[in-house]
């Protein structure tokens, strides 16, 4: 059976260009689903395995879970408060989820996997109208088995309905703009409408700022009517702003300036929640986040600026203007940079499909002898941080990541091996399937078990709620997982003690009447007590206590 990697005299036009017209053959059929039933493993195998993560996980799962207690869908809430930091698609999503299979780890996480598998699936028809058939497998695998793409898509997180449908947005209106595509326009516009209602503004925001400065690049003027744009823009609004409407009609302009003062705007001009980072903050996320592609991606730059045709120009703004723009920003979170991922895989796409269609090797040879290169650079960083007095944490999943070292390595080596030898370039994509097969089956049954002892605030929560009484109230101190407390008690509402600004203090917690259930570190009982404080500890954790004020 031919290949399309391998570019034949039978396979060649579905493989050696973007020839959308022609009806693919039954190995590119094959491969192409190939390629999508392991992204579909890699994101859906054990899903629900493990408990929530804070902080994230369990803010998120405790406002899906406040939808059914509170039977408001408009106005989410997080502890029962009115919360306005992100719109709500994402959370109506994972609460269908919940309605139809239970609220659970794996119906939270659910949104984020099938978001993340469609991703790769656009990603996949992007690259295969840029440059065909094998640069749209190529792309999807890319993009789809990078290190945190993987990561997003089997977390309960936005991030990865947010890139799906920005990748929609991003790549088809260039397709409007650069072949007057009607179709591809509006599915432009209902996916960043889409995309707001997930995260806010952003999801339009870098989609109209990379095509203007790629307009500034090119020059070109606009292929579509102005007619057609003011329309587009009237139905982004009202999609996407029939949700900020409806808030504002309830709870007037103070939700605009919580929302945009706070969530938005607020976000790119001062850290918001303390996370903060350098100007260079995202170059090393987005080498170790594009992990294994990142190997071809800067041969695919370079080959991509030399050539610069308008195509490449685009994907080179669809790069560069996000990494600028979340570089100046104020706020730093590593998953912000996995927007530029998608236009990355397109280009190493159109590297393998060069190379396949001219049959050169040399292409990728230094790319492929760079991998096992860097992930043996990365392994020993691992040792040498696990040997610190700071990393007891990660000495004691010594076994579990010397698991996940042999599950990559040779699969890195012999991928660079196998295709030198055979001179078959199809081996290397699926090489690094394999590879990252085996880095996710490491992680979902070795790594993570023995993560879970560490995080032991769902066990807590149980012994919690055995011992509450309707009336009680429960709090929780600076007990690392205090919002997995929330989302695994049924007490329709947690405390946060302590002394930051939302906090309440301990002796406005202690000094409530009523009977009280406290989460606390050990070495708290004896703080409270020199304020005056006195309680009785109820069950004994290594790293926490449950303490209440009752004699």
């Amino acid at each position: 059976m031919s290949t399309p990697f391998r570019v034949t005299a039978v396979a060649q036009s579905d493989f050696s260009g973007p020839n959308l017209r022609s009806r693919p053959s039954r190995a590119a059929v094959i491969v192409r689903f190939g390629a999508f039933a392991l992204v579909f493993l890699l994101y859906f195998v054990r899903l629900g395995a493990g408990t929530l993560w804070d902080n994230s996980e369990p803010t998120y799962g405790e406002i899906v879970k406040e939808l059914f207690r509170t039977n408001d869908w408009l106005t989410l809430h997080f502890n029962y408060q009115p919360w306005f930091i992100h719109p709500p698609l994402w959370f109506w999503t994972a609460g269908a989820a919940g309605g139809l299979f239970g609220l659970s780890e794996s119906s939270l996480r659910l949104p984020s996997a099938l978001f993340g598998l469609l991703g790769a699936v656009a990603t996949y028809f992007a690259a295969r109208r840029l440059y065909g058939e094998t640069a749209g497998v190529i792309a999807c695998l890319a993009v789809g088995t990078a290190l945190e793409y993987i990561v997003l898509a089997r977390l309960a997180v936005l991030d990865s309905m947010l890139l799906c449908l920005m990748t929609v947005s991003g790549f088809w209106i260039y397709f409007a703009v650069r072949d007057g595509d009607r179709a591809a326009f509006w599915s432009a516009v209902v996916a960043a409408a889409l995309g707001t209602l997930t995260k806010g503004p952003i999801a339009v925001v870098l989609p109209v700022l990379t095509l203007f400065v790629y307009c500034l690049w090119t020059r070109r003027t606009g292929a579509l009517p102005l007619r057609l744009w003011l329309a587009g823009a009237l139905m982004y609004l009202l999609i996407a702003g029939s949700w900020f409407a409806a808030e504002t009609l309830t709870f007037g302009t103070g939700f605009l300036r919580a929302y945009f003062g706070m969530s938005t705007v607020g976000r790119f001009l001062s850290p918001f929640e303390n996370q903060p980072g350098p100007i260079y903050y995202y170059v090393p996320v987005a080498l170790i986040g594009f992990f294994p592609y990142v190997a071809f991606l800067p041969k695919a730059l370079k080959d991509a600026w030399r050539s610069r045709t308008d195509d490449e120009r685009y994907l080179l703004c669809s790069i560069g203007i996000p990494l600028l723009f979340f570089s100046f920003a104020q706020t730093k979170l590593p998953n912000y940079i996995a927007v530029i991922f998608p236009a990355c895989a397109v280009l190493v796409g159109r590297l393998f499909a060069q190379a396949c269609a001219r049959n050169d090797l040399r292409m990728l040879r230094g790319a492929l002898i760079g991998l096992p290169a860097s992930l043996l650079l990365v392994a020993i960083g691992v040792i040498l941080y696990a040997r610190t007095e700071h990393a007891s944490e990660l000495r004691l999943l010594g076994p579990a990541l010397s698991l996940l070292g042999w599950a990559m390595l040779p699969a890195a080596a012999l991928t660079l091996l196998v295709t030198l030898l055979s001179r078959r370039m199809w081996v290397a994509p699926v090489g690094l399937g394999v590879m990252m097969a085996g880095f996710v089956a490491a992680l979902t049954f070795s790594i993570l078990p023995r993560i879970e002892t560490l995080k032991p605030m769902r066990a807590m929560s149980k012994t919690v709620m055995s011992y509450w009484r309707p009336g009680d109230r429960i709090g929780v101190t600076g007990v690392a997982g205090g919002f997995s407390l929330l989302f695994y008690t049924e007490a329709r509402g947690v405390t946060f003690v302590g002394t930051a600004h939302a906090d309440e203090s301990p002796q406005q917690f202690f000094g409530e009447p009523g009977r009280l259930l406290c989460v606390i570190l050990p070495q708290d009982v004896e703080g409270l007590q020199k304020i005056g404080i006195h309680v009785r500890v109820l069950a004994r954790r290594p790293k926490m206590w449950l303490v209440t004020n009752s004699r």
